[in-house]
């Protein structure tokens, strides 16, 4: 039951929704006239059964009437019939039930607000063998382990860089209440009993659909109840929130999370310095709550039991036209961490049935004529990889992540990283570049994502870095079709070496016992894109695994080739010059030290070869040319 405190105010009996405030004393007066006039409008019986029929849908003119208008009868016996409470149960709860209502009234909650608490709280209260008292300590205690949860989300680790750990733990902060037209706080979701599990989490979250669009190039903004006033909501030209809302409650959901309304929006500039909520400028709490909301989105469309799919447009209808503009959905950046397989998926803006059908119309995408099912098999793939715990592959998503669009340029490392899988994501900050987001944040990519680039990525980044820029990245040159193509991946079973001694500043990568050839003389061919490698008396054939790859500049020089699997088929070697050797200490699988000679490799290409059998067996005695090395690669 709801507690009185020292300054005689009612506390939440439960998590409630965000209590109404408005983000302008300008916006407040004209709203509260808009409220009073509905008032009149209020519930007649005959209204009451016919919402009741309806689902329990309300109008958006009785969601604005003000609860403080109505008398505490009106709303005990209107919420109570809408809930669906019979009246064994409201005589039973009559007290819950007034404490509720009062903390409605008291906080100022509109009849919306009101019914979208109403219909979570009182939702189980005709069952015999509820209680009342252990459901609603046992959910105010996962509201305040949610908040801890999000709270603690971010550190800031060695290099001093602001990670979120934990990051596929992290939940939305708000939900789109279909049937009260009110955006609510996703706690409340979590007295439901129905909930569904949620990947790589192991544990449930309360039951939703999500909504995936691309901005147009026409949005405008409208100050709307339907999330209290607490920022414009960017809808494109012509598009209603109304509209919206009943094509969405067709398809079935109670809830759903779209962006523009339960992700906090921007207000223009000027504005946003100047508007405060608990004396904080609106633009700063924008800020926090992006550096969060917007790296992890991806685990809201992960979580949600279908994702209804706008191609032109929130809210507008499909079509065949337009598939190459930027803001089309199909070239959107964003949209890679929305894509769910089609089971999972509803076509928004057709008429109903016809949303397979539409798979199978044709457009122009890259100037070259396709089906959309054409248009989307690329990143249904890799909507499936990312279900999966080792996330999607590296070539085939940076690909797709280069040919999309993006207004943020750090839209597409935050996207990236996420369907990377790293167990720790950097948070959101839109006022740095994406090479900046990028080198910063390397380190925390999963090892065998780098072992990945180490192996596969055909250049080296820059004279200080292993790794490649960000700019190279994004163009990542073509894979030659005429080869067999298999990814260097780092065995599952085999624990990730650690380097304890030499500490190295800078990024690299340790490995332990690596196939490699030393003192192989590397020279161009007369072939484009081969090479011969020279090891004592043979000579090998090597050649360029990506089209349009630039040369490796030889010098005719000698060379380290390094391989982690040479019995693995269609592998790449990376070419290194050998800096140093060293002494160093690392640590093996069961926790004990020792010491290790250790090579120091600086990585200038990757090379294939038809010959790795060949080089197993080379020398006369039937050994192998190759020997395994500790090698740390900077």
């Amino acid at each position: 039951m709801a507690n009185v405190n020292r300054n005689n105010e009612v506390t939440p009996p439960f998590p409630m929704p965000y209590a109404g405030y408005f983000a302008t004393s300008s916006l407040r007066h004209e709203v509260q006239v808009k409220r009073l006039n509905t008032s009149p409008l209020f519930l007649a019986n005959a209204q009451l059964q016919g919402i009741i029929r309806a689902g329990g849908i309300l109008t958006p003119d009785l969601a604005d009437v003000p609860c403080r208008d109505l008398s505490t009868e009106v709303l005990f016996s209107t919420l109570t019939a809408l809930v669906g409470l019979r009246s064994d149960s409201t005589e039973r709860l009559r007290r819950w039930i007034q404490n509720d209502i009062q903390y409605f009234v008291s906080h100022n909650f509109d009849f919306g607000l009101a019914y979208a608490a109403a219909r979570v709280g009182w939702k189980h209260f005709n069952e015999q063998a509820f209680n009342v008292v252990v459901q609603r300590a046992q959910w105010l205690r996962k509201a305040k382990e949610i908040d801890e949860e999000r709270t603690n989300a971010i550190y800031r680790d060695g290099t001093g860089q602001h990670l979120i750990k934990s990051p596929y733990f992290v939940m939305p902060r708000r939900i789109w209440d279909l049937k009260s037209n009110r955006v609510v706080d996703f706690r409340m979701l979590h007295a439901e009993v129905n909930s569904i599990e949620v990947p790589h989490k192991g544990t449930r979250w309360p039951t939703f659909w999500a909504v995936s669009h691309s901005w147009t190039s026409d949005m405008k903004t409208v100050e709307t109840s339907v999330n209290q006033y607490q920022w414009p909501v960017p809808l494109p030209n012509g598009v209603d929130i109304e509209s919206l809302r009943k094509e969405l409650l067709t398809l079935g959901p109670d809830y759903v999370w779209l962006d523009v309304l339960c992700l906090r929006q921007q207000f223009d500039t000027s504005t946003a310095q100047t508007l405060t909520h608990n004396n904080i400028p609106l633009d700063i709490i924008k800020h926090d709550e992006w550096k969060i909301d917007v790296p992890t989105i991806g685990n809201i469309y992960r979580a949600a039991v279908q994702t209804v799919r706008y191609f032109n447009g929130l809210g507008r209808p499909f079509s065949k036209e337009g598939w190459d503009d930027p803001r089309h959905w199909l070239r959107r950046a964003w949209t890679l961490q929305e894509i769910r397989t089609e089971n999972r998926t509803f076509n928004g803006g057709v008429p109903r049935g016809n949303g397979r059908i539409i798979l199978n119309t044709k457009g122009t995408v890259a100037g070259k004529v396709t089906t959309l099912r054409g248009a989307i098999r690329p990143v249904l793939k890799l909507a499936t990889d990312a279900d999966s715990s080792g996330g999607c592959k590296l070539y085939e998503l940076t690909r797709e992540m280069a040919s999309r669009c993006a207004t943020q340029s750090t839209d597409k490392v935050a996207g990236l990283f996420y369907l990377l899988r790293a167990t720790q994501l950097p948070t959101y900050d839109e006022n740095i570049d994406d090479e900046t987001a990028w080198r910063q944040c390397f380190h925390v990519l999963p090892f065998g994502k780098k072992i990945e680039i180490l192996f596969d990525f055909p250049y080296r980044g820059t004279e200080q870095q292993w790794f490649p820029t960000w700019k190279q990245v994004m163009e990542w040159p073509e894979r030659d079709q005429d080869y067999e193509h298999t990814p260097t991946e780092w065995p599952q079973n085999r624990r990730i070496p650690e380097l304890i001694e030499p500490k190295r500043a800078i990024e690299h990568i340790f490995l332990c016992e690596v196939w490699a050839i030393s003192h192989a003389l590397v020279h161009k061919a007369s072939e484009v894109n081969e090479y011969e490698v020279k090891i004592g008396s043979e000579v090998f054939g090597f050649y360029c695994p990506y089209l349009s790859q630039a040369p490796i500049e030889t010098d005719d020089r000698q060379f380290t080739l390094a391989i982690l699997n040479p019995e693995q088929t269609y592998n790449n070697w990376v070419v290194c010059k050998q800096l140093d050797r060293e002494n160093g200490r690392c640590r093996s699988e069961d926790g004990n030290e020792s010491a290790i000679e250790l090579e120091v490799l600086k990585k200038v290409g990757v090379l294939r070869t038809d010959s790795s059998s060949d080089l197993l067996v080379l020398r006369g005695d039937g050994g192998s040319v190759m020997r395994k090395i500790n090698a740390l690669f900077v």
